[in-house]
This record gives C-alpha cells, structure tokens and sequence, in this order.
C-alpha cells in the first residue's frame, strides 16, 4: 500500500534540523500533489506569538470553502501493519519538532489518517491502526468543532472524516495514494467560532508582524485557504 503524507502549514517548509531530516530521510522528493482539502487559520500559537495557524475544519468541505494542501510518497511502501505505525510516529514527532517517542497524539493533536475509498486497505494494517489510537489513550481525543460544525476526528478508528482530497491539476481524486496520514491540531474556538479574517491578521499586527511570515511562507508554496484573500485585505496588502 502506497502512503501519502497530508502537509499544511510549517510542516511543509520549516528549516529545523528536526523537520528537514524528515522530509529528507522519511518522504521522496519527487510523486508531490496538490489537493483541495478543509482547512483554514484557527489556532493561536504560542510559539508564533499568539499568532494563528492552520487547522483542518470540516465546515470548510463544502465547494467554495476547500483550500489547498501537499501530498508528499512516503519513502516507503506499507507491507506490514508496523510501517504505517511507525510513518505515523515520525510525521507526529516533526509536528511536534521533537525527536520520535513512538507517540501519536498530545493535548493539543493527533495524527489521523485517510483511506482513498477507490482502493482496499488490508484489514491488519487498519487493525494495527486502531490498536495504536487505543493504546493513546485520553490524548487521542475529539478535535472540538465550531458551532453547528461536524465532528472532525473519529477518535475509536483514527480517521478523519473528511473525504478523499481533490487533485489540483486534474479534478478528479486523488491516485497513487492508499492512504493518507495527516495531522489535526485544535483550533483555538471563541464561544464557538473560529477567528475572522480582520482577527488574524490583527494577531500579526499585535506581534508587530515577526510571524506574518506563517502565512506568507504558506502562500509562496501553495498552501492556501479560501480567506486569504480576505486576510490579505485585512492586513492591507494584496500578495
């Protein structure tokens, strides 16, 4: 089975030894996609000086609201159930900018996964799956939705539940993946809501815009959401 990796954000271009050599030493550097996924800015970090980050959001699935991530080919093919566990450990230490513990999730996310419905993934390997989101215990909990928003997570099987992505160049779904792994953080709610365009980009002004650079890097490589332009007004710049 063939296993993509699902990028937004600092996970695709931070320079830290951490992520860098996991890129380099984890994923191929050719096979990358673009895909039209859910997502949007709606965690405050506090690494980022209380700036917002991205979060995937199932009420961002609905046409007009989709944004647009990476896939990057998991060096390795899955032939055993321990080669999904164990690309899942990485992918949730270079989130974590860490060195790989074995673990999955913390308070603040988790590592889930997608199954391309045009494709049959072994029984064992979901078995095994399922056994390590069990074994996570209280961390591997429900991602909080907005107001009136479904369920992002479903915490007993590990997957999200959100469909199969879009390819960008060809409209159709996704190929050549089985699976996909990916990282959901808890987006930072107020009363219910996600922040608007006008708040995020007035966290950057309150940082007097040392973390702009968040979005302005998710742009450059073609991470994008459906208020950035939005934002960019907000901020006062059109690029």
């Amino acid at each position: 089975m063939r296993i993509g990796i699902l990028t937004i954000g600092s996970l695709y271009w931070d320079q830290s030894d951490i992520r860098s050599n996991w890129r380099k030493d984890r994923l191929e550097s050719t096979g990358e996609r673009r895909v039209r996924v859910p997502i949007r800015y709606g965690r405050r970090s506090n690494k980022r000086g209380n700036t917002f980050t991205m979060v995937f959001a199932m009420s961002c699935s609905a046409t007009g609201r989709l944004g647009t991530g990476l896939v990057l080919p998991a060096r390795a093919d899955c032939t055993h159930p321990q080669h999904l566990i164990e690309e899942a450990a990485y992918l949730w230490a270079a989130e974590s900018n860490s060195s790989p513990t074995g673990r999955i999730a913390s308070t603040w996310g988790r590592v889930c996964l997608l199954c391309n419905p045009a494709a049959t993934p072994r029984p064992d390997v979901l078995q095994a799956w399922r056994q390590k989101v069990r074994a996570a215990g209280a961390s591997y909990r429900a991602i909080p939705p907005a107001n009136g928003e479904d369920e992002l997570l479903e915490v007993t099987t590990g997957c999200a539940r959100f469909g199969w992505p879009i390819d960008d160049n060809t409209g159709q779904p996704l190929v050549d993946f089985d699976l996909l792994l990916m990282t959901a953080t808890e987006p930072t709610l107020n009363n219910g809501q996600y922040p608007t365009a006008r708040q995020i980009a007035d966290a950057w002004r309150a940082d007097n815009q040392r973390n702009v650079s968040y979005f302005c890097n998710n742009r450059s490589c073609g991470i994008a959401t459906f208020e950035d332009d939005q934002i960019l007004a907000a901020l006062g710049t059109t690029s």
